[in-house]
């Protein structure tokens, strides 16, 4: 604090420039940092804690949670049991995701008991965080405390969860969705390597997700129904047919690789590192990091262009998807038909993609009906 200190409150004494208590309870002292240079703030907060130190002390009462310590309980729950197949409440990725969240908010809450995170608190988080990044991941972030916050409620640490009337307040912004133009799809299909030409396919005629799919096993192709059955965003499972757009024929047509369960997998022969005395393939084994994998493709597909006097408009994996649907409507397929090969909670979210579309061709999506001259 700048200047003249202000008389510190009774039971409080400054220690540089932050506000101290000292005190005993049942001939046990207590000396703890206040945290602030305000005397108002720093009266109010002793007050707090003396209080809450003797109601446990002389009436058995716990004071209440640490958020850090529920913390700890959150995670070990989330993840489920150990072993080599993933067994969590959520994905690996989506609960990857809520952890890098909760690190970014740990200096608003690391310190804070289950009854201080509020309202306003919340409404701190959202302001101070969307100064500085998007709104999407302000939304992200407030997922991933709400998880642990419905965790809580679950467990009768607290009655309510705080996160959810801001996770409506906060409204995302969506990016106008981008169709890939054929040639440039044509191009990385021509182009790409390994399994990748096969994997840009399979999401056009399905819609598939990138994550899905790399994850597919061969014999979850029903070949007698023509049909596949994938595990999609939190485990959630979806059967989708493959008869529209050709889509059997492509999956018919993959090749296996003896051993291996994989409908996507690793073509290169790319050793364990040197230092390791295994020697040891890759080739047949999943796909890792298919994300990267692909902008790479995409990056090496580029360059090619620029150096032929192409032009080449690059665009990602979940692209595809974006220009499945609008091909399905484009064709006359049916919206609810749609949603459920996409996995949409919404139809409104489907909906969208109706902007893509003529009238007439609304009209088919949604009523399966044409405008006639």
């Amino acid at each position: 604090m700048a200047g003249r200190k202000p008389k510190a409150p009774p039971g409080t004494q400054w220690r540089g420039d932050v506000l101290y208590s000292e005190f005993q309870i049942k001939g046990k002292a207590y000396r703890v940092s206040l945290k602030t240079d305000d005397p108002a703030i720093a009266k109010a907060a002793v007050d707090k804690l003396k209080h809450q130190i003797k109601n446990e002390v002389h009436h058995g009462i716990a004071p209440p949670r640490m958020f850090i310590d529920v913390l700890a309980e959150w995670k070990t729950f989330m993840e489920g049991k150990p072993g080599d197949r993933w067994d969590g409440q959520v994905g690996r990725k989506t609960f990857t995701r809520y952890c890098v969240s909760l690190v970014q908010l740990a200096p608003f809450l690391e310190d804070k008991r289950l009854p201080e995170i509020d309202g306003k608190l919340i409404g701190r988080i959202v302001r101070e965080r969307g100064a500085v990044i998007t709104k999407a991941t302000v939304k992200r972030d407030l997922c991933a405390l709400s998880s642990v916050m419905n965790f809580c409620v679950a467990h009768e640490y607290r009655d309510a969860n705080p996160v959810l009337p801001w996770l409506k307040t906060v409204k995302e912004r969506r990016d106008p969705i981008v169709e890939p133009r054929d040639e440039d799809i044509a191009l990385v299909i021509k182009r790409a390597r390994g399994m990748w030409p096969q994997l840009v396919q399979a999401a056009l005629k399905t819609g598939i997700r990138e994550d899905a799919l790399i994850r597919a096993k061969r014999d979850w192709v029903n070949h007698e129904r023509k049909e596949i059955t994938v595990t999609d965003k939190g485990n959630k499972v979806r059967v989708i047919d493959l008869k529209p757009m050709g889509g059997y024929q492509l999956f018919a047509g993959l090749p296996g690789f003896a051993g291996k369960p994989w409908l996507f997998w690793r073509t290169e022969d790319k050793r364990v590192r040197a230092d390791s005395k295994r020697e040891a393939t890759v080739i047949g084994d999943q796909i890792e990091d298919p994300a990267a994998c692909f902008r790479r493709e995409i990056a090496l597909v580029a360059d090619w262009a620029e150096e032929n006097g192409v032009k080449f408009r690059p665009f990602t994996f979940h692209h595809l998807r974006h220009k499945h649907a609008i091909v399905w409507l484009r064709q006359g397929g049916n919206i609810y038909e749609l949603q459920q090969r996409l996995g949409h909670s919404s139809i409104k979210q489907t909906e969208e993609y109706l902007k893509y579309v003529t009238p007439d061709q609304q009209r088919e999506n949604t009523h399966g009906e044409r405008k006639t001259a």
